[in-house]
């Protein structure tokens, strides 16, 4: 399988774990950047970054510095910056622009409208602020990434969705079963890429698409590093 498809002009990668590049419209947009180097990047360097959490498989300082040129934008939230600001040297700080939404907020960057989606489970609950997914659109394409989450109501009332990227490794996160279900009856999606397996936790790609049937067009993505967490 590959690791990149390209939808409708919106080409998406996914590199390890909920990992991915997103370019359209003359964008480059990485999501919760971890592992990747100046050797992934390229020339790929973000016109923005979004980072949902402060789990080390999402929040990872030196991958956000690989990514970053001067003038990127880094749209987060407040937890994750509290940590993560002190982490990054400073040169990389003095390049950024930082934008901390909590759920519920948005920001205009780019040319992008990002917004602010609540993600919690029973290790994190929502009262924390800990996890925030993004809704954004670009190239014509609404996509949202989820971060951490099970299942929650907030993913009913997003509205049209074209992309979702979704968890299903049943830490911190949904299940396969609890991840369709969120496709099929919540946030409806035209097409569906399921993350956060395979690296850290567990996670059957293939079990997701065949629970979310025929409800969603389901792209499994290899990811780019095949790693295991640790090594």
């Amino acid at each position: 399988m590959a690791s990149s498809v390209t939808i409708d002009g919106l080409e998406l990668t996914r590199y390890v774990q909920a990992t991915f590049k997103i370019k359209g419209g003359g964008l480059v947009i990485w999501v919760d950047p971890h592992r990747v180097a100046e050797r992934e990047v390229g020339a790929d360097k973000a016109d923005l970054v979004l980072v949902t959490h402060p789990h080390f498989d999402h929040m990872d300082p030196d991958a956000l510095a690989a990514c970053a040129k001067a003038g990127t934008v880094l749209i987060t939230n407040p937890t994750v910056w509290k940590e993560l600001e002190g982490k990054l040297a400073r040169a990389v700080r003095a390049g950024l622009e930082a934008v901390m939404l909590k759920a519920g907020e948005s920001a205009e960057r780019k040319g992008v409208r990002v917004e602010a989606v609540a993600g919690y489970n029973g290790y994190h609950p929502k009262e924390q602020g800990f996890n925030t997914g993004f809704c954004f659109t670009v190239a014509g394409k609404r996509v949202f990434h989820a971060g951490d989450t099970n299942q929650v109501p907030e993913l009913g009332r997003l509205g049209s969705m074209d992309i979702a990227l979704y968890p299903i490794g049943g830490t911190y996160t949904s299940d396969e079963a609890d991840a369709a279900s969120a496709i099929t009856d919540l946030l409806k999606p035209r097409v569906a890429i399921p993350m956060h397996y395979g690296y850290a936790t567990g996670g059957d790609p293939r079990r997701f698409k065949q629970l979310v049937g025929a409800n969603a067009e389901v792209h499994i993505l290899d990811p780019v590093l095949n790693v295991r967490a640790g090594r």
